[in-house]
């Protein structure tokens, strides 16, 4: 079977990315991963035949560039996975305007950078996808997580107001809502006396990435949220 779609998977070093890129590559994608510069070797090596590639999402001239060099290489991205994100807890009492950009950075100008720079020639092709990745909180607001509410309420009304603007061009655009803790590695570390049995799943993660992404014109799902049993 031959690699006819590519992929764009941002934040490709973390797990839950990781997870996302090894579905994708086992339904035959062609993977473009970015990733900071410190992890790129490693995808290298459990990734050989994808174009893996540096860059800061944080700064619009390297997320463009590495657009580019994608669109070179393979002539066109079919969807774009917006996976690069962080979190942070501190009471709304003493977080600080730094906690807020920090926050906002990570998980609004990353997923701003790249779907700025993929747009247009998404737009030329008349089809793409392009995935943003939600979460509870910015639906109902968390106790101790104010930025981290407000960095991703952020995200869903940039990628709805996307949404509204590339929808009748034939694109799609899905927010994806994790309503639970993921069971990622670094979780585990940071809760160790919690019971991961009721986490969300990597994996469940990554079937609905690709359910989304593979969804044609007549059958669009543009929010979805996913639960666990905990």
């Amino acid at each position: 079977m031959s690699r006819e779609k590519t992929v764009v998977i941002t934040g490709a070093g973390g797990a839950l990315a990781g997870a996302i890129a090894a579905t994708f590559d086992a339904q035959q994608w062609q993977l473009a991963l970015f990733d900071r510069g410190r992890g790129v070797e490693r995808l290298r090596k459990r990734h050989p035949d994808a174009l893996v590639l540096a860059a800061n999402l944080i700064d619009a001239d390297e997320v463009g560039a590495a657009v580019q060099q994608v669109l070179d290489t393979h002539g066109r991205i079919d969807a774009l996975l917006n996976i690069a994100g962080g979190f942070s807890m501190q009471s709304a009492s003493q977080a600080t305007l730094q906690d807020l950009d920090q926050q906002l950075d990570i998980n609004l100008k990353t997923l701003f950078n790249t779907t700025t720079a993929i747009l247009p020639s998404m737009i030329e092709q008349k089809e793409g996808f392009i995935l943003g990745v939600s979460a509870g909180p910015a639906v109902s607001g968390g106790a101790r997580m104010p930025s981290y509410a407000a960095s991703k309420g952020a995200v869903t009304s940039y990628l709805k107001s996307v949404a509204a603007e590339v929808e009748p061009l034939g694109l799609g655009v899905s927010i994806l809502y994790l309503m639970g803790t993921a069971d990622t590695p670094a979780n585990r570390k940071a809760m160790p006396n919690a019971d991961p049995s009721g986490w969300i799943s990597l994996e469940q993660v990554a079937e609905t990435c690709h359910f989304l992404a593979s969804r044609s014109s007549r059958g669009r799902v543009r929010e979805l949220m996913l639960y666990a049993s905990g």
